[in-house]
């Protein structure tokens, strides 16, 4: 019955496939449980760009009180697509993260993080040929990468806070102590 095909079936192409062909339960698992080894990313590049669900996108912009024209230049918010790879060069390349940029990131990583749920939950729950369990598997961990990435450039914000903090401590203190000192020099004179 032509008709009566599930929307499984017809996704991918499945049609036809024989079962020996689709992914066992032992496979399922080994994968998952290699995306969250602890080096699932080594070797693994970002994605050059990347689907993101634009419902999720709008609730994020929402809870940041923004507006389309607010996101950067490598999210394409009409097309739910992001030039990933070249803003996280952008931002690995400029010597300081704007608050904004800051933000961008924080909303760029709930975005990726869900992606990464909902491609999870596809490999653990959808009927999936061998191919098309490698090519996800591959793009989740390149989704994992990205996350790392962005992470550590918050990281990095937080690093150059604290280091601009510790320093105007450290001037602070130094005026502190020549006040003190040009005190006791006129007091001794």
């Amino acid at each position: 019955m032509i008709g009566s095909m599930s929307k499984e079936d017809e996704r991918e192409g499945q049609v036809g496939k024989k079962i020996e062909d689709l992914l066992t339960d032992e496979e399922r698992r080994k994968l998952l449980a290699n995306l969250h080894r602890v080096l699932v990313w080594v070797g693994v590049k970002e994605p050059e760009e990347c689907e993101i669900d634009r419902k999720a996108l709008i609730f994020e912009m929402e809870k940041f009180h923004q507006t389309e024209k607010d996101l950067p230049p490598e999210l394409h918010a009409e097309k739910s697509k992001i030039e990933l790879h070249h803003l996280i060069w952008r931002l690995i390349n400029e010597k300081e993260i704007s608050e904004q940029e800051q933000q961008h990131i924080e909303e760029l990583i709930d975005l990726l993080e869900k992606k990464e749920r909902q491609e999870e939950d596809t490999l653990r729950e959808e009927k999936l040929t061998h191919g098309q369990a490698k090519q996800l598997f591959n793009e989740t961990a390149g989704v994992i990468r990205a996350l790392l990435d962005l992470k550590d450039l918050l990281k990095r914000k937080e690093h150059t806070d604290e280091t601009r903090n510790l320093i105007q401590q450290k001037v602070g203190e130094a005026k502190r102590w020549n006040e003190f000192l040009d005190k006791v020099k006129k007091q001794e004179s």
